[in-house]
């Protein structure tokens, strides 16, 4: 069952996040078309932890209630992490930048930066999330303690999702980063207007 759940959620993160990647075409010389997907794709990325959240918190309030032993800690896990997770995904959400018009090219280029960053940087605490799983399930499964047990592999599945999705955003995302990069170094401003370098 939760091996059915892991994988639901990383087709879930695949669809969405790609889904905005598909279907643009690149502006080689335009710096707003590379910021605008930026924004796009963070936009997706929170819908889906967002929504990964939502489906966690509701079956995780069922499952506490309806499960016993183990699989009642697993699902009470699971609800108490998301609430950090919609936290985040609102935050998150409401805080991504709106109009390019108001930036210039490296304040841009720095946005876009600092995210992939971020998300590199929670890629790593993901592992670390994944290893206090490990130890708190083989600790539950040594002591015959139903809690680590049903904890341990909640933030077990908790990190493994998290490190996907980290993952995937920043493989989606670090492309445009690198096309404003790019065109931030290749355009000189000169006083009858600007040069671009090959």
């Amino acid at each position: 069952m939760y091996k059915k759940i892991f994988f639901s959620a990383s087709f879930l993160v695949i669809l969405l996040c790609t889904s905005k990647m598909l279907h643009a075409q690149i502006s080689d010389f335009d710096p707003d078309f590379y910021f605008k997907n930026s924004i796009s794709i963070q936009k997706s990325g929170m819908i889906v932890l967002g929504s990964w959240a939502g489906l966690n918190l509701l079956s995780g309030l069922g499952g506490n209630f309806y499960f016993n032993n183990e699989s009642k800690y697993f699902f009470q896990m699971n609800a108490a992490w998301n609430v950090v997770n919609l936290g985040i995904a609102a935050i998150g959400f409401s805080g991504i930048p709106e109009l390019s018009s108001q930036l210039s090219n490296q304040e841009m280029l720095g946005e876009m930066q600092n995210f992939d960053k971020i998300l590199l940087i929670n890629a790593g605490l993901d592992l670390l999330y994944i290893g206090t799983g490990s130890y708190l399930l083989n600790r539950g499964l040594k002591k015959n303690n139903h809690r680590f047990i049903g904890y341990g592999r909640s933030v077990i599945l908790q990190g493994g999702f998290l490190l996907l999705f980290d993952l995937a955003l920043y493989l989606i995302h670090s492309p445009n980063t690198k096309g404003l990069y790019q065109i931030t170094e290749n355009i000189t401003i000169t006083a009858t207007g600007f040069s671009l370098a090959f």
